[in-house]
């Protein structure tokens, strides 16, 4: 049985008690969870379409990895595992990048997100069964408008990726700049970003 910690809704820390994850999804319980946003060098977003057989979302399209944190685990541990477990992709501690973390009020959850480069190829992906059913590389244009005409289909961002799209891009450049990612092409060369 996989047990998560009960987190503080106001401080986002935890309590130190232990609940059973699917207690607390039911009841409502605030935890804590990653995003993993993957871009690749043409500014493209690593969307998956979520598992048939998941007990919440079947079927929907998302523009981010990730899941809740153990009652053992950090952050930046989940979101490795994370990574690893729903796409096959492995990265060192440095190039996972944390970018802000936040709280979700309506899923009773706090959020450390996080952005890697990579340029896998889709088919070089191995999707975590039960988990993804599938991916694709998509541009921000291909994906407003896929979110536009299905919007039932998909969850795009946490609270507005209209904001959050610049603000990935932005922390990739800054971290290009510092040399703690190397892209295949410098990511100054981007298409301007369209909101």
């Amino acid at each position: 049985m996989e047990l998560l910690p009960i987190i503080s809704e106001f401080t986002g820390e935890p309590t130190g008690e232990m609940i059973p994850r699917a207690e607390a999804i039911a009841r409502g319980i605030w935890c804590q969870t990653t995003n993993i946003y993957v871009l690749n060098s043409k500014g493209e977003v690593l969307c998956h379409q979520r598992s048939l057989e998941k007990e919440r979302l079947a079927g929907v399209w998302m523009t981010h990895l990730g899941g809740h944190v153990g009652h053992d685990e950090s952050y930046e541990e989940n979101a490795h595992r994370e990574l690893f477990e729903e796409s096959g992709i492995k990265m060192d501690a440095s190039s996972l990048i944390h970018w802000r973390t936040t709280k979700l009020d309506r899923a009773r959850i706090w959020i450390r997100e996080f952005v890697v480069l990579t340029d896998i190829p889709v088919h070089k992906l191995v999707p975590q069964k039960g988990e993804v059913e599938q991916f694709a590389w998509l541009s921000i244009e291909e994906l407003n408008a896929r979110n536009a005409a299905e919007p039932h289909n998909w969850c795009v961002g946490t609270h507005d990726f209209s904001i959050e799209y610049p603000c990935l891009r932005a922390v990739l450049t800054a971290a290009e700049q510092h040399g703690t990612i190397e892209p295949t092409q410098p990511i100054h060369t981007w298409m301007p970003c369209i909101a």
